[in-house]
């Protein structure tokens, strides 16, 4: 019986030694559990001291406007490449300087903040993609007019969609459009061109030279729009365009001189006796060809539903190829019927009634090309000259003669119009 006792003495110390290791292990949790409990504390009001301050920024809005602010815009076309005539889309680098009167601002301020002042929103509405290299900056200039000034100088490149009037290709010219438009309706913001400085285009950075001719003149025009938004506020849009115009050689020389060599060659087929079928065989193979141009024609343009110069010119050709072939048709059967010679005077009577359809048909179609497309070009011209008078006269605007306030008085500015049409107006369209 002492034995077991003494067995059981030890059990009972190893027990507690066991009990003693197990509480102070739990007792080290209890303080590791309550620091961390401080710390998920602390975290906690930290986040809810920042989700205060974040709803505070949220709340906080930029200043707001409740008169109708004038934005004065000019446009520069910076670099112009890549007119796509199938995608019906051109890439360009665009230079806007924005300007407007900000009459919260101090006389004594600098810096222009964008998040807590008024800003025009300005958006370009026939925008393809995604804006590439954009940069945006602001800056205040005082004593300019009666508040101080807030200039917007924002540069990107994208490219751009433009619906191509095509009626007079390959004697074209297309307009390029940039849609200045705003995320402000029209009863908050008016659109302008600017009053002091035209925009403009970069004739000496144009990289697509070899296919088009780039004109130094822009024009502006005014519209609103409610399709682009889902709802029926009105919104003011100003649309800036420069005009180019195709280079004609390559359709020249490539397609039209061609098939030109295509049609005259049906008049040797009549070298071949009447009453042999090689002249139809001849002029087949000719109208297959000249189907080929036509297929090639129709690589160098989008699907439109309707005809172009070139259509109409590859169209004629196939149809005179088609009245050769039923001639020779018909020629061949009056000679298995009639003697050879009676046929053969016919033949050359309707040789000489095909060669004036040929004639006749360029003559008419080559004055009908120079009335409407050449015209639309000289008109191009006479734009760049009015553009550049117009230019000089606003350079002349802004420093006029000392004690001299006539020219001033005689042609002011309209703003409201947004430009100087009220005097170029008789001319300038």
């Amino acid at each position: 019986m002492i034995t077991v006792e003494t067995i059981n003495s030890k059990d009972t110390s190893e027990d507690k030694s066991k009990l003693s290791k197990i509480l102070k292990v739990l007792s080290l949790n209890v303080d590791k559990n309550n620091e961390l409990l401080g710390r998920l504390l602390e975290l906690s009001s930290e986040s809810e001291s920042t989700q205060g301050l974040a709803s505070v920024l949220s709340t906080s809005s930029p200043a707001q406007r409740k008169d109708k602010v004038t934005v004065e815009i000019k446009l520069t076309f910076m670099k112009i490449n890549d007119i796509d005539t199938v995608d019906q889309q051109f890439q360009s680098e665009i230079f806007i300087q924005a300007k407007w009167e900000e009459p919260l601002i101090k006389e004594d301020e600098k810096v222009f903040d964008p998040i807590m002042m008024w800003t025009p929103k300005l958006i370009i509405l026939n925008v393809d993609g995604s804006v590439l290299e954009e940069h945006a900056e602001y800056s205040i200039a005082h004593k300019q007019a009666d508040y101080p000034l807030v200039n917007l100088m924002w540069r990107f490149k994208a490219f751009f969609k433009e619906n191509l009037e095509l009626q007079h290709f390959p004697i074209d010219v297309q307009d390029l459009t940039i849609s200045v438009s705003t995320e402000k309706s029209s009863q908050e913001i008016e659109l302008l061109e600017d009053q002091q400085s035209l925009s403009s285009v970069n004739t000496k950075a144009f990289l697509d030279a070899s296919e088009w001719s780039l004109y130094n003149h822009t024009e502006t025009y005014r519209d609103e729009t409610t399709v682009e938004y889902a709802r029926s506020t009105v919104h003011p849009i100003l649309h800036v365009q420069c005009r180019v115009a195709r280079r004609i050689g390559y359709f020249v020389w490539n397609i039209i001189f061609i098939v030109f060599l295509i049609i005259a060659l049906t008049f040797a087929s009549y070298s071949i006796e009447v009453d042999s079928s090689d002249r139809l065989a001849v002029n087949i193979t000719l109208f297959l060809t000249a189907v080929a141009f036509k297929l090639v024609v129709k690589q160098s343009l989008p699907t439109i539903s309707y005809l172009t110069y070139l259509d109409l010119y590859v169209l004629a050709a196939l149809i005179f190829l088609a009245l050769n072939a039923t001639q020779n048709a018909a020629v061949k059967y009056l000679a298995s019927i009639y003697p050879v010679s009676e046929v053969t005077l016919y033949d050359r009577y309707s040789i000489i009634g095909l060669f004036i359809i040929f004639l006749f048909f360029h003559i008419i179609f080559g004055i009908y090309i120079i009335v409407t497309a050449t015209r639309r070009r000289w008109k191009m011209k006479e734009k760049d000259k009015l553009y550049q008078e117009k230019k000089e006269y606003m350079d002349r605007s802004r420093s006029p003669p000392r004690g001299s306030n006539k020219r001033k008085r005689k042609y002011q500015m309209d703003r409201r119009r947004g430009s100087l049409d009220s005097y170029f107006e008789p001319r300038y369209r």
